[in-house]
């Protein structure tokens, strides 16, 4: 029959070792910010507090729900700052194999969408130089238009893709079956494994080990690209 579009065709991509190399976008935000005098004491204090109050109940994944470095800031200011920091340093900080395949699904007219446990103002700011207009990050705490000293409302990382994958395929009329995913460590591997055309880039131990028994593409600077643009 003519006259009936097809579904829209999405390409997922985590940021922080995947389109962002190591450390991650957070990190490279808050050293320039630390630098810049934008940190002081109190939320150095603040951040060293968290960390102990929350290790019983996050252990070692405590370091990746402490966002109290932002405490009290105002979530306009970060959102500034972020794109600050953005149009100043993310050219050098992106895996550029990887930016390019972003580029060629967005020529293609493919929807990208950066899902990402960084935050949302951070991911934005990353999404902007990108001209990538759908994103999804983790919601920080806040109160009043502030950052609040707290975990994360929503932290998007292992399931809570996946869940954010399927809700955005369901409002699009779009297919997992048929998106590309990209990502880089073990906590990608729910959306991965759920996604047609997945890719592991600059894999964890743990995900390369699951990437080559499930014959997936991977994209590393240690073995050389073995991955061809995105199909």
């Amino acid at each position: 029959m003519t006259g009936l579009k097809s579904a829209p065709r999405l390409a997922l991509f985590d940021i922080d070792g995947t389109l962002v190399s190591e450390p991650s976008t957070e990190k490279r935000f808050a050293m320039w910010l630390l630098l810049r005098g934008r940190i002081g004491l109190i939320r150095l204090l603040a951040y060293a507090v968290f960390s102990l109050r929350y290790l019983p109940r996050y252990g070692l994944g405590v370091f990746a729900k402490n966002k109290s470095l932002l405490w009290r800031r105002t979530v306009e200011s970060a959102r500034a700052l972020a794109g600050n920091w953005a149009a100043q340093r993310l050219g050098k900080a992106l895996y550029a194999p990887c930016a390019e395949h972003l580029r060629q699904h967005l020529q293609r007219g493919d929807i990208v969408v950066l899902l990402s446990g960084a935050p949302q103002f951070l991911a934005e700011a990353v999404a902007c130089e990108l001209e990538v207009s759908t994103v999804l990050g983790t919601r920080c705490a806040e109160r009043n238009g502030r950052f609040c000293f707290a975990p994360p409302e929503l932290h998007r990382v292992g399931e809570e893709k996946l869940a954010a994958a399927r809700e955005l395929c369901q409002s699009l009329g779009a297919r997992l079956s048929a998106a590309s995913a990209y990502g880089n460590a073990i906590s990608d591997l729910p959306l991965l494994a759920a996604c047609g055309f997945p890719v592991a880039v600059n894999p964890d131990a743990r995900l390369a080990a699951e990437a080559r028994r499930r014959g997936w593409r991977i994209m590393s600077s240690r073995e050389g690209n073995r991955v061809r643009a995105p199909g």
